[in-house]
């Protein structure tokens, strides 16, 4: 089969031919119909800091949806033509995190894409415990982009404080700072995006969402946030960019008492103004992954259509265009770049 790897501790992919996964007796193997490259698998195209302890070689890819073909003989739950999605962190089950329902901080876990071998490719074994059904009418190019969804709903709803009448400012445009922006508009909260200039297709899908955007390297973003906040500042800062000048920035337009939640992952340490938050008691708080229950949460919102995601996706492509579409998910001419295997 074809597959999408990184083998070497250095920038860039690999389209391989390999040998279908064998499947454990409590996995199932999973005919790929759709998978998204993600803002980390940019890191590790690239080969960042970030990703040097990640597992080589191996397929990438975490975001991805498909059709039960094989399932092994203690899988329950699941059987063969069944559509599903999987999560991405492969728990441990047993340690502190696990047992209180946060297994997105599991002290043993691992990562499908980066750990273990992920779904960019025609087919993947996954432990059955990972999976969530899909509706027979969600589309797998829709289904693909739970994922994603699934963070930002615990990002959002889980860690983020916002109500009706709050004023957010989402720094970022991308796929994140997008289906974050929905669902704080969801909570009642006003929202502004912020991106670059080329951003120009993720404005304009901000924009058909009903969103209001500023491009930062035209527009000063403190001096709009004073204008509309009638210089209080913002009540919440999302940081959805792992932009150094961003934190910096997150700090100076939110309010006293306001809270920032950062979400960007960054190629290294950043320097923040400290005084400034003690003095104003701004919280700051990291958000990483999902837990298990935001998958269902995720996959209910794309079902109803209270989420957008149809409007991301912007190229399609083979698993052996993969240097392609790589180079366009970098390039930002687009949103969401999928394989379609």
């Amino acid at each position: 089969m074809k597959a999408v790897m990184k083998t070497r501790p250095e920038p860039g992919v690999e389209v391989l031919d390999i040998d279908v996964p064998e499947t454990g007796a409590d996995e199932v193997l999973l005919e790929v119909k759709a998978a998204a490259i993600c803002g980390s698998d940019l890191g590790i195209y690239d080969y960042t800091p970030a990703y040097y302890r990640m597992k080589l070689p191996v397929v990438l890819g975490h975001e991805f949806a498909g059709l039960v073909a094989e399932a092994g003989s203690d899988v329950k739950g699941f059987e063969v033509g069944d559509r599903v999605i999987s999560r991405s962190v492969v728990s441990c089950g047993s340690c502190g995190f696990c047992r209180n329902g946060l297994d997105n901080l599991c002290e043993d876990s691992g990562l499908l894409g980066i750990h273990r071998d992920g779904g960019f490719a025609e087919y993947i074994a996954v432990p059955h415990n990972l999976l969530h059904s899909i509706p027979d009418g969600m589309p797998y190019e829709e289904a693909a982009l739970v994922e994603p969804l699934s963070n930002a709903v615990h990002f959002v709803r889980d860690l983020t404080e916002v109500g009706s009448g709050d004023f957010v400012v989402v720094q970022g445009i991308g796929p994140i700072g997008l289906l974050s922006a929905q669902l704080f508009r969801l909570a009642g909260a006003d929202v502004l995006l912020t991106g670059i200039g080329v951003d120009t297709e993720r404005f304009r899908i901000a924009e058909k969402l009903g969103f209001s955007t500023i491009n930062v390297e035209k527009e000063d973003l403190l001096e709009r946030v004073s204008r509309i906040t009638g210089g209080r500042g913002a009540d919440t800062a999302f940081v959805a960019v792992g932009a150094p000048s961003a934190m910096a920035q997150a700090v100076q337009l939110v309010r006293k008492g306001g809270q920032i939640t950062v979400v960007g992952i960054f190629p290294g340490d950043v320097e923040l103004p400290l005084t400034r938050v003690v003095r104003r008691e701004i919280r700051i708080k990291g958000a990483y992954d999902a837990r298990r229950p935001n998958f269902e949460d995720a996959i209910g919102l794309v079902e109803r259509e209270a989420i957008n995601v149809r409007d991301f996706i912007t190229h399609k492509l083979p698993l052996e265009e993969a240097h392609e579409a790589f180079e366009l998910a970098k390039s930002k001419v687009g949103c969401k770049v999928l394989f379609i295997p």
